[in-house]
């Protein structure tokens, strides 16, 4: 999904409005209802670790706070998502990195929990798939300075600026899991030359990585839609075209969420029981890199969405038995809290886009927890067995 394309104008929007109070009124959800807490699982146990990204609910340090304890309370992996660009020139001559980035950096890492499973993703292409990733200085998304504007991912010394950066993320975060590529096969459909020159990049990176933390999972993040011959993608090429990587990746990262404007009726429901067979052909281990369903109706882009909160609950709990039947790696949910007080705070040129996604969490941004949060809870209960 897109939601990262506005993910830097967010980040910003925390970085300065931390400190004061929102005074922008939330979009209107339904009362609180109370939800059932009984949830009756067949499993025993769960090989999957469960989490979130650290996506806020509202641009306050109240907001920070409440996304903290839920992906506390609520997982047992933490998913860091840094799709705001790359330091490039000083990951080329490994330089002490940017103040900004660094201090972005100290804070995340302060706030994980020392018990939590950890996956970083990283990614050298930009928001939309296409082209060289941002810069990432004082802060993300920067306009690319001269001449790495003009540089190809295959770039000599893009392949050597990537390669130092993915180090500095390993050396500083200690991940169980890297992906160092996101949503990469959009670039397939998106731009198909730099999707040639990513394959280059990654397969560079990859074996450098390898060698030097050969117990460490790398690998990169797809999308199920694409994959699946949706949203522009065919399904024949993806699945070539991704076979050509399968050397130079330890596992399948996967971006799955079942609805969007690719579908004619703005989901797939019921979901289907093949859902995942594209990328379980590969034979590759899979990890759910971020999902998610809406619980609530919204609009956007001309184009009604109707949802409700057991569709969403039929989400998790299809996601959750996936998981357990093919020993997925983990399932993390982009979001755990809805963010509607949030998109109040955003541009108007994001904030239909942000609707999309708005819902998705499994708390709303009042507090009231909605029925698929207790069968979200009722997996992570369950013990961790390989």
């Amino acid at each position: 999904m897109k939601i990262k394309s506005f993910l830097a104008l967010i980040l910003l929007l925390i970085s300065t409005l931390a400190c004061g109070e929102s005074t922008a009124s939330a979009v209107p959800t339904p009362a609180c209802a109370a939800t059932s807490s009984t949830v009756t699982l067949e499993a025993e146990s769960r090989p999957f670790h469960m989490g979130f990204t650290r996506w806020p609910p509202e641009a306050t340090l109240e907001g920070i706070t409440r996304m903290n304890n839920f992906v506390n309370t609520y997982g047992d992996m933490t998913a860091l998502h840094f799709d705001g660009g790359v330091p490039w020139p000083e990951a080329l001559t490994d330089s002490p990195l940017p103040d900004g980035l660094m201090n972005s950096w100290g804070s995340t890492r302060d706030a994980i929990p020392a018990e939590h499973t950890l996956l970083v993703s990283i990614t050298p292409l930009d928001m939309t798939r296409s082209k060289l990733a941002s810069y990432w200085g004082e802060s993300d998304n920067q306009p690319l300075p001269k001449p790495w504007d003009g540089y190809s991912l295959d770039h000599a010394d893009v392949k050597t600026a990537y390669l130092n950066y993915a180090r500095r993320v390993v050396e500083y975060f200690h991940p169980d899991y890297l992906a160092i590529g996101i949503e990469a096969n959009v670039a397939q459909v998106n731009a198909p030359e730099s999707w040639e020159a990513y394959k280059q990049l990654h397969k560079f990176v990859y074996e450098n990585l390898k060698a030097e933390y050969p117990d460490l999972p790398i690998f990169a993040t797809f999308t199920i839609s694409h994959m699946s011959g949706l949203d522009g993608g065919d399904q024949a090429t993806q699945k070539s075209e991704i076979e050509t990587l399968l050397p130079y990746l330890d596992m399948l990262g996967l971006s799955a969420y079942p609805y969007g404007w690719m579908y004619e009726s703005g989901k797939v429901d019921p979901i289907p029981d093949d859902f995942f067979a594209p990328a379980l052909a590969f034979g590759k281990p899979i990890g759910i890199t971020e999902s998610g369903a809406p619980s609530y109706d919204f609009s956007a882009y001309g184009k009604d969405y109707k949802f409700s909160e057991e569709y969403q609950a039929r989400w998790v709990d299809f996601l959750m038995q996936n998981a357990i039947e093919n020993q997925f790696e983990f399932t993390v949910a982009f979001t755990g809290i809805d963010y509607d007080k949030l998109i109040a705070e955003m541009p108007a040129d994001v904030r239909e886009l942000a609707t999309i996604w708005v819902y998705t969490g499994l708390q709303r941004s009042d507090g009231c927890d909605k029925l698929a949060l207790s069968h979200w809870d009722a997996y992570l209960k369950l013990p961790f067995k390989k």
